[in-house]
C-alpha cells in the first residue's frame, strides 16, 4: 500500500478537498504512520529533496550538509523517501516548484529583497510552498533579526503577520509529538508562523535548528546543544522531521478518523482537552 503525496498543490490531505476524498486519504496516511509500508513519493514518484533558499539579495552561507543529514533521518525515520544530497534553489527558478519545502537559515537582520525575488518567493508561497525561517546567529542579535523578519515577510506576502503557533498545531505532532520548539540552543520556545489559507506558509524557529542536527563527514554531530545536551537534540530532530510532514501532507493528523485512532490508542489527548 502506498500514499501519494502532492508537493505543491497539496491535493491529498488539504482542507479544500472534498470531505470524502480527505477523509479516504487521511485514513490511508494512518495506515502508513503505523505500518511498515514502502515508501511514501512525491506525486511523479522522485524522492524528496531537501532544499535551502538562495536569495541573491540575502546572501547566506550553505547549510546543505544540515539537511544532507536531515534527509538521512526524515529515510530512517519515517516511510519517506529522501534524496540524500540537498540542494540550493533560487526562489525565482523553475526548480523552486519541485520544492514543497525551503529551508532559509539566517544569521544577521533580513535586508529588503530585490523585486524580482519577493515576487518569485510569494508566488511560490501562494502556490503552496512552506518556508522555514532557521535563525542561526546570537543572542545578541535576535532581536534586531526578529524586528526585521515581519516586515521582510510583509513584503513577499503584502498583510502577512508572523504570530505564535500554538502548541495544539499539527506542526507540534505531523510526526512526532514535540512539545516545544528545540534547536542547538532553546532560546525561544514556540515557533511562530504565517498563516496563508488555513496553513503555515512560513515557520520561524529562533534556536538554530539545523545546528542541533548536522554531523561531520565521520558522522559526528557537529555543534553542542546547550542547555538541554542529547535530549534537546533529540527534540529538535524530532521538531525538523515533522517540518518536512507537514510541508508534504499539512493537517492530516488533525482529521476526525487520525483524531479517534490516536485517542483510542495511544490515550492521546490535545493540549488543555480532558
Amino acid at each position: 500500500m502506498q500514499a501519494v503525496l502532492m508537493p505543491m498543490s497539496r491535493t491529498t490531505c488539504s482542507s479544500g478537498s472534498s470531505s470524502a476524498i480527505r477523509t479516504l486519504a487521511c485514513a490511508v496516511l494512518v495506515i502508513v504512520s503505523i505500518l511498515p509500508i514502502p515508501a511514501v513519493l512525491s506525486a511523479d514518484g522522485s524522492r524528496v529533496i531537501l532544499s535551502q533558499a538562495q536569495l541573491f539579495s540575502l546572501p547566506l552561507p550553505a547549510r546543505t550538509r544540515a539537511l544532507d543529514v536531515l534527509a538521512l533521518e526524515v529515510a530512517q525515520r519515517t516511510s519517506i523517501e529522501t534524496e540524500l544530497r540537498s540542494r540550493l534553489v533560487s526562489a525565482t527558478s523553475a526548480e523552486a516548484y519541485d520544492s514543497p519545502l525551503l529551508f532559509l537559515p539566517a544569521n544577521g537582520p533580513l535586508p529588503p529583497l530585490g523585486v524580482e525575488e519577493e515576487s518569485g518567493l510569494g508566488t511560490w508561497l501562494r502556490l503552496g510552498g512552506t518556508l522555514v525561517v532557521d535563525w542561526q546567529g546570537g543572542g545578541g542579535q535576535l532581536e534586531p533579526f526578529r524586528a526585521s523578519l515581519e516586515p521582510w515577510l510583509a513584503a513577499v506576502l503584502p498583510g502577512a503577520s508572523l504570530e505564535r503557533i500554538p502548541r495544539s498545531s499539527v506542526v507540534y505532532r505531523s510526526f512526532y509529538r514535540v512539545q516545544y520548539a528545540s534547536g542547538r540552543v532553546r532560546a525561544v520556545d514556540d515557533l511562530y508562523g504565517v498563516l496563508l489559507d488555513g496553513r503555515y506558509a512560513v515557520i520561524a524557529c529562533f534556536n538554530d535548528l539545523l545546528s542541533a542536527v548536522e554531523r561531520g563527514e565521520g558522522g559526528e554531530f557537529r555543534h553542542e546543544v546547550v542547555p538541554g545536551g542529547d535530549e534537546q537534540r533529540e527534540e529538535a530532530i524530532r521538531l525538523a522531521v515533522n517540518l518536512v510532514v507537514y510541508a508534504l501532507c499539512l493537517d492530516y493528523k488533525d482529521d476526525k478518523v487520525h483524531l479517534d485512532f490516536l485517542k483510542s490508542k495511544r490515550n492521546w489527548r490535545l493540549p488543555g482537552e480532558e
